[in-house]
């Protein structure tokens, strides 16, 4: 029986693993593609078609992140018998954008996310998945985008992970009254697509560790991969964006109830950007959904220490193993 300790790559080997066996691996199956949304952008896209397919996992990233920084657990989600599908959300990757620049990210409106994920999951992943049974697995952003279309679309997806999910956005320790004249003023158009304060363009600092992972081979692939492609170096928030994603929180909770299908939360015990407690939330108000705290964990749980992330993906793997 195939379990994640067979494929497991320690901090120490992850570079030449990642060089030497699981690029080369991944390359020969990877296909990239791009779907036209409703209002005329293209998005981008891979899928990886695993012939002895168990299920087939959506994935939706978090922001200001792109397909290559999942390439581990890509690998993973392959080499454990599912195909994977995972789509570059508008304004991120190699997918358009809606202001000019590569840097900001900015969205008119967060319920078009959703649509434009359901397009991907009806124009790609249900006619390309074998087994047509689909799960999702979601991350901080992608996880507010997750969570928003299970309540919608209580029934595409059998199971789901939301990782760190953006159930409710850490706004810092901004006083309330700035944070009402901010929403009030993104009302205007050319304030809308202006950086929030203190965001800016990609300045190619190397963060670590003051960032959201604790593995710093991990954190240092993923520097070199936004380094190599200006596409990846999304770097900051518009007003737009900060305003949709701060009024998602009620969105996302006023509905909970709706989504019926097992959920498991990973949570982050030393999360700076979501808020817990929101997250906990959630898990009360949805039908079937646990949440697992992992204490010593940053945001990025998959890129915690060698002895968490592996703990996070038998989660991953045992919940998914499941049979309904």
């Amino acid at each position: 029986m195939k379990t994640i300790e067979n494929y497991f790559i320690k901090e120490q080997d992850f570079a030449d693993s990642m060089k030497g066996k699981v690029l080369p691996f991944l390359n020969e199956k990877i296909k990239d593609g791009y779907i036209t949304t409703r209002d005329g952008l293209k998005l981008h896209y891979q899928t990886l078609i695993n012939p002895e397919e168990k299920a087939a996992i959506v994935m939706s990233h978090g922001f200001c992140e792109f397909i290559s920084k999942y390439t581990e657990t890509l690998y993973y989600f392959y080499q454990m018998g599912y195909s994977v599908f995972i789509v570059e959300h508008r304004g991120h990757g190699l997918s358009d954008r809606q202001v000019k620049g590569l840097c900001k990210v900015h969205v008119d409106r967060f319920e078009d996310y959703i649509v434009d994920f359901n397009e991907f999951i009806e124009k790609v992943v249900i006619p390309e998945s074998i087994t047509e049974r689909l799960f999702l697995f979601a991350h901080s952003m992608g996880g507010a985008i997750g969570a928003l279309y299970l309540e919608k679309y209580p029934r595409v997806f059998e199971r789901a992970i939301l990782s760190s999910p953006m159930i409710k956005l850490k706004t810092g320790r901004r006083p309330k009254p700035v944070v009402k004249m901010v929403s009030i003023l993104t009302i205007l158009p050319f304030f809308r697509k202006k950086y929030i304060l203190g965001h800016h363009d990609y300045d190619h600092s190397f963060k670590y560790p003051k960032c959201s992972c604790l593995s710093k081979a991990r954190y240092t692939y993923q520097y070199n991969e936004r380094e190599r492609d200006e596409h990846y170096q999304t770097n900051g928030a518009t007003y737009g964006w900060s305003k949709e994603s701060v009024n998602v929180s009620k969105k996302i909770l006023k509905k909970a109830s709706l989504v019926e299908i097992p959920v498991i939360i990973m949570q982050a015990a030393m999360d700076t950007l979501v808020v817990p407690e929101a997250q906990n939330e959630f898990a009360e108000l949805a039908k079937d959904c646990k949440v697992i705290r992992f204490e010593g964990s940053k945001h990025e749980i998959f890129n915690a220490t060698d002895d968490i992330i592996l703990e996070y993906y038998a989660e991953v793997f045992k919940f998914f193993e499941v049979d309904r």
